[in-house]
């Protein structure tokens, strides 16, 4: 018979399977500008047309941000200055320095990438909250992993989001970035749990400790 750990294991693999969802790209709206040196090279086959593809159906794409504005330009070479292959959290605070700021601040500084969580060239905020893309990193964590069984993640895989409460909605309330805020200040942590439960019971809850119990 198979051991508990080894059933929450499976159990784990299964809720979290059912949670991969693979959504068309949204639709290139007449809005994006695909007339440019970058879209026009890495579309094409042999180079990364998967690349242009997925930026082209992002808000970013919709709202001009161009590669450009992130990468900076490789005319003068890929080993330049002026050109950031993969660029961190010093590009992103460019137009989102109060998000990285709370990032910088809290216990993910020392994930130095914003698409550990947020998809690149997407950039989807449908990924980064789903509470799978939270297991990338903290898997074998008790809490973590009891989230998929919980009722909450039961519901969540069941349906859908905006129907149960995820990581994001416990430990990143009102979209700050700054993690650290509900799992170090228990008086925060009571203010989230109190706007689905009684403060009696998320009281007990957090007391205990065990919140897998009570989902």
């Amino acid at each position: 018979m198979a051991s508990s750990s080894a059933k929450l294991t499976l159990t784990l693999a299964a809720v979290l399977f059912l949670t991969i969802t693979n959504p068309a790209l949204p639709a290139r709206g007449a809005e994006v500008n695909t007339n440019f040196d970058c879209y026009q090279c890495h579309s094409k086959k042999e180079i990364t047309p998967w690349i242009t593809q997925t930026w082209a159906g992002s808000k970013h794409a919709a709202e001009g941000v161009m590669c450009g504005d992130c990468h900076g330009n490789h005319d003068g070479g890929f080993d330049t200055p002026d050109f950031t292959a993969l660029p961190g959290p010093d590009v992103c605070q460019k137009c989102h320095p109060l998000n990285v700021k709370d990032t910088m601040s809290s216990a993910h500084a020392k994930v130095t990438k914003c698409t550990s969580c947020h998809p690149r060239h997407t950039f989807s905020l449908d990924v980064a909250r789903n509470p799978r893309i939270c297991s990338t990193c903290h898997s074998g964590n008790r809490h973590v992993d009891g989230y998929a069984n919980s009722k909450m993640g039961v519901v969540y895989t069941t349906e859908g989001p905006g129907n149960s409460a995820t990581c994001q909605t416990c430990h990143m309330p009102e979209g700050t970035h700054n993690v650290d805020l509900t799992i170090k200040n228990r008086d925060e942590m009571l203010k989230v749990c109190n706007r689905c439960h009684s403060a009696s019971f998320a009281g007990k809850a957090l007391a205990e400790g065990n919140l897998v119990i009570h989902w």
